[in-house]
This record gives structure tokens, sequence and C-alpha cells, in this order.
């Protein structure tokens, strides 16, 4: 299974991410749950909607864990504001990986000692956040997301090729950072994405929407070396 892809899962219900973990199963080592608030953008997802809290809170209890679990690694792209005040219970749900967008209102120092020592921490820059933005982050990070959609939030958005660059840019900035794209990536631009210097690709539509996830995450992943 590669660690270069990892599908993203924009969930509307707890039933709709056991049916999506579902087709991808064996395909990938690593799963993203995107978790969208509908303040920091327009979208909501599980658990915000209305009737299911319930099931979250199960989870975070440990009295149950996230579907699949023995299945999967998983990371919440926490597209929220104050993450930090989220980001405990989804540990004790059980993710390996937690992202936090640079550009919501958010306590990165509370973010890091929440995910300690154990737990990969990302930042995520929008397509229009200069790069520069990042330095103050890069001691405290173990990855970059950068984003490949103009809109973040939603699946099946265009890729947005300035993101080519801005991977150049950051690689010759900090040569030892792993980057990963999120948005956009499809069989089109995963090559070149790979060639311009991304580590990661995390695709929605472009596995889910496939009538084949598992061929279609072999595909993506053909293009690194």
């Amino acid at each position: 299974m590669s660690d270069k892809i990892i599908p993203a899962i924009l969930p509307g219900s707890l039933e709709e991410l056991r049916a999506k973990l579902m087709r991808v199963r064996g395909a990938a080592r690593t799963i993203q749950i995107d978790v969208c608030d509908g303040f920091f953008v327009t979208a909501r997802t599980w658990p915000f909607h209305r009737g299911e809290r319930e099931g979250f809170d199960r989870m975070v209890k440990g009295d149950e864990g996230l579907p699949f679990w023995e299945d999967f690694n998983f990371e919440a792209d926490l597209m929220v504001q104050e993450p930090e005040k989220m980001l405990p219970e989804w540990i004790a749900a059980g993710i390996s990986r937690a992202v936090i967008h640079i550009e919501s209102k958010h306590d990165m120092a509370t973010c890091r000692r929440n995910a300690g020592d154990l737990m990969e921490l990302g930042i995520a820059l929008n397509i229009e956040t200069p790069l520069a933005r990042v330095a103050e982050y890069i001691p405290g990070i173990d990855y970059v997301q950068l984003m490949g959609i103009a809109t973040i939030g939603r699946q099946g958005e265009p890729f947005d090729e300035r993101v080519l660059a801005r991977i150049a840019e950051l690689k010759s900035l900090y040569p030892g950072v792993t980057i990963q794209i999120d948005g956009g990536v499809n069989r089109m631009s995963a090559p070149r994405l790979a060639k311009a210097g991304a580590d990661r690709l995390i695709a929605g539509s472009a596995i889910l929407r496939n009538e084949d996830p598992k061929e279609a995450v072999k595909e993506l992943s053909s293009f690194f070396p």
C-alpha cells in the first residue's frame, strides 16, 4: 500500500465515513478526514451536523474507535476556527496526524502541546498565503500542507498550477521539510506535483469517484520514484 497517496474523505455523516472507508480498505495506509466547522470554511462536515455528535463522543470517550481503525492511520485536516479546542478530542478518537490551517484563528503552541511528541502535526497554507508566513512554524511542525486549489473545504475543485512554483520555493527554503499537497490532485496533476518536489499527495474525488479506488491509488503512486 502507498505511503505517498492519501485518500481524503469529506464526510457528511458517520455512515458516509464508514462507506467511503470501506471503498479504500487495502488501498492506502493513511486516510485524511476533512473536518469543517462551517465557520472557517463554508462547508460543515461530521460531526458538526445535528444529531451526529453522539457517535463522535463515544469515540472520544474510548467506548468505540474510528471506523476500521485497525486498517488505517488517520489524519484530521482541521478546517476549523480554534483547532486547539478540538484537537484533544480527535486525538482521543484515534488520529495520528493533524493539520492546522495557518489562516484560521489558532494557538499553535497549545496544539503542539496537545499533540505531544508521538503525533505528527502539520501546517496548511492556502494558495494565496505567502510562504514567508511558515517560517515561525517550522521549528514546531512535522510537515507542510500546500493547498492546490483556490477554494478549500470542497472536493472536485480545479487544480491551481501556482502550487507547482510554491513547492519548488518551499523546498529551496527548507530542503528537509515534508510537503504534502491537498486539492486538485488527479492523474494529470500528480506527475507534475511529484516532479516539483511534493512528498505526499492528498486525493479525494480522483480516488473515491473512481470505479476502482485501489487502481486509482496505484496509478497516482506510480508517478513517484
